[in-house]
């Protein structure tokens, strides 16, 4: 644990502390606890994600309240929604990694970018499976059952021209 030596004090209007009070941030119980976590947040969103790791973090915070929120109304309303969880679950690691690319100085440019692109390329496959696998019943585990049959038409039209051009012979 970091050690808390410099005392600080500050005025915030009515407004601020009442939504400190509400706010829930993991492993923080009192305003003093808040402030501090809503600064660390802070810092590690100005900082560079050095990692894959870091990068997680920083973005399970920015999702975890949606996430949270998502579930506590589905239990409160009865209703599940794989799809919706799923797509948010995607979206939390999808922005880690847009948060660890490679940057400016890396030793290897060009190895470090054929691998990220390779680890973008990877977690939107995964994400469009996830929709193709819901798209194989007409009723997909979600609040509207019909949502990804609606959309799929359009993937499906790609992926039939996808296909044919595969398929085509090769031009010399």
């Amino acid at each position: 644990m970091a050690l808390l030596s410099t005392p600080l004090s500050v005025r915030l209007a009515a407004e601020d502390v009442a939504f400190l009070a509400r706010l829930e941030i993991d492993g923080t119980v009192t305003a003093s606890d808040k402030i501090r976590a809503l600064i660390r947040q802070a810092r590690e969103r100005a900082e560079e994600a050095g990692s894959f790791a870091q990068a997680l973090t920083i973005s399970h915070d920015q999702v975890a309240p949606a996430l949270r929120g998502l579930r506590m109304l589905e239990q409160e309303g009865g209703l599940h929604s794989e799809v919706a969880i799923g797509l948010l679950t995607i979206a939390e690691e999808y922005l880690a990694l847009a948060l660890a690319a490679p940057r400016p100085g890396e030793a290897k440019p060009a190895e470090a970018l054929v691998a990220h692109e390779a680890r973008l390329v990877d977690c939107a496959t995964r994400m469009t499976g996830l929709l193709l696998r819901w798209g194989v019943t007409p009723t997909a585990p979600a609040y509207d059952k019909a949502v990804v049959t609606r959309h799929l038409h359009s993937l499906i039209d790609l992926m039939n021209l996808i296909s044919t051009a595969h398929a085509a012979p090769a031009e010399a």
